[in-house]
């Protein structure tokens, strides 16, 4: 009797720390809020070219700032990365936002009012010049390669006769 009494406490209290365990919620992992990126990989982080001459595309990577250069400009402009909770809320300030999609990292402008020539999905790939494997930065849209910068304007050069 004692051990049929014992097994069935023993029941009760283990079904109870099950059920208790079950019902309570996990408040700190749904609570996650997705955050825009607080520094560039350390992949970005370097100057990428698409022409040898002095006036083609190129983008410079810091941890926390890019310069860009576009349009036949022969200067950089500099953005500054700021990170932020998704989704953004409208700002007039010249900051950009980086953000994890499709295998890339997307990078766009936090003034809906300006667009940004260079905005777009980057990622970083190997591809070989004189049998030497090199980083280089496409821009991507689905699986599309839209442009590559290549790591100098000798390299770029090559690529781009």
């Amino acid at each position: 009797m004692k051990l049929t009494k014992f097994i069935a406490i023993t029941t009760a209290i283990t079904g109870l720390g099950v059920t208790s365990t079950l019902a309570t919620p996990t408040t700190p992992a749904q609570a996650k809020a997705k955050h825009t990126l607080k520094t560039f990989p350390k992949a970005f982080r370097h100057s990428w070219y698409t022409s040898a001459g002095k006036r083609g595309n190129a983008i410079k990577f810091k941890a926390k700032t890019a310069w860009m250069r576009y349009d036949t400009n022969t200067e950089f402009t500099k953005f500054h990365l700021h990170a932020e909770k998704l989704p953004l809320k409208n700002s007039t300030k010249p900051w950009i936002y980086a953000k994890k999609q499709h295998g890339g990292i997307h990078i766009g402008l936090w003034a809906r009012s300006v667009t940004l020539p260079l905005e777009a999905t980057y990622r970083v790939r190997t591809k070989t010049y004189r049998h030497h494997h090199i980083k280089v930065l496409q821009t991507v849209s689905g699986s599309h390669v839209n442009a590559t910068y290549y790591p100098s304007k000798k390299i770029a050069g090559h690529f781009n006769r």
